[in-house]
């Protein structure tokens, strides 16, 4: 059995659901390489990965390997170390496929365990394991959350038709991944102009998410015109704007819909500067967003994105209108958006293209 594969999707079932802590997953293999303990990192103040593993083992952990995606922590926070349950329970050996880029850790964790007679190894990380650390890796370099714009368009490059109809651009395998999408981050961004025209609910609708692992549906909306009775407004909604009347204001609170006010812009809309403030504020790491072609264009102009997923469907639209970076201009060559890495793969009969700024 691959363990490094196993122990990746591990820390897949961690994911949005531990921010503003990493999705870690652990493995413990015995000495006659059966699998004797597993977990992943539980909500913020629950055990890490490694702990987790070491509770669920169902025998004696003694002269085991420990596979994990992260280094483990020497450092105590909300939980003791993991440094110090990996020696109390005499694991021999321990495989790591990242160091923790925590300053505070780094290194720290596996200079503990070599201390005490524990070797270490690190592998080389695989694809799964940077899908899961991304978020949490660049927040470690530049406390900023992590921002994935997602776009569905025709071969000719538009979001919707020229009467602004999008449903559906992309096929269903595409919207279906998409919502395993979702159930990763911790949150989903979109404009209030995208709620009054399709009423989403902005949630994950997949058999094995329960309601209460949903992502925070986040709206832009600057003067509060929200319709009150809009699908995605509960609980777990939170409205960013900057001008609101009293009466939709105490009705959303009605609704327990969280508030957050800032600044307008010299343009009058969200200044959206103070968009990675709120996110932290609700210790929100990993986004998705999910907008039209002018909230696109002012994430894109103030460097507030981070990863591109666009679907590309085999349509043809035709006309002007609804081109996601329209409000973009780029009067010379050296000026334009860049990507520094891209991968493409077919989804039914989309192609999907994964960039990286």
């Amino acid at each position: 059995m691959d363990y490094i594969k196993e122990v990746a999707k591990e820390s897949l079932l961690a994911m949005g659901q531990t921010s503003p802590n990493p999705p870690v997953g652990a493995l413990i293999v015995s000495s006659e390489n059966k699998i004797i303990g597993r977990g992943h990192t539980q909500r913020i103040g629950g055990n890490h990965a490694e702990i987790e593993a070491i509770n669920n083992a169902t025998e004696s952990l003694a002269n085991s390997t420990l596979y994990t995606t992260l280094e483990p922590c020497n450092i105590t926070g909300n939980t003791p170390p993991c440094t110090e349950a990996i020696i109390n329970n005499k694991i021999k050996h321990v495989v790591i496929c990242q160091k923790d880029p925590n300053p505070q850790i780094n290194g720290n964790g596996i200079k503990i365990l070599n201390e005490n007679n524990i070797t270490t190894e690190i592998v080389d990380k695989i694809e799964i394991v940077e899908y899961a650390l991304e978020a949490y890796n660049h927040f470690m370099k530049t406390k900023t959350p992590y921002l994935t714009l997602k776009l569905a368009m025709s071969l000719d490059g538009k979001i919707a038709t020229n009467t602004g109809k999008s449903k559906w651009i992309s096929g269903i395998q595409s919207r279906q991944l998409v919502h395993k999408y979702r159930s990763d981050v911790d949150a989903i961004i979109t404009g209030v102009d995208t709620v009054i025209k399709d009423n989403p609910q902005l949630n994950v609708r997949l058999e094995n998410i329960s309601k209460s692992n949903q992502p925070k549906k986040i709206i832009l909306d600057t003067n509060g015109r929200i319709p009150i009775n809009s699908q995605c407004l509960d609980s777990n909604t939170i409205i960013i704007c900057s001008n609101i009347n009293d009466k939709i204001e105490h009705e959303l609170l009605n609704k327990s819909v969280t508030i957050e006010k800032i600044p307008t812009s010299n343009s009058g809309s969200l200044d959206l500067k103070y968009l990675n403030d709120i996110l932290l504020k609700h210790k929100l790491i990993n986004v998705f967003v999910e907008c039209g072609p002018t909230l696109t264009s002012e994430l894109m102009k103030l460097n507030l994105i981070q990863k591109l997923l666009i679907f590309i469907s085999p349509k043809i639209i035709g006309g002007s209108k609804y081109v996601p970076f329209a409000n973009i201009n780029s009067d010379e060559m050296s000026k334009v958006f860049n990507l520094k890495k891209i991968q493409h793969s077919q989804i039914g009969k989309d192609i999907l293209i994964k960039g990286w700024f």
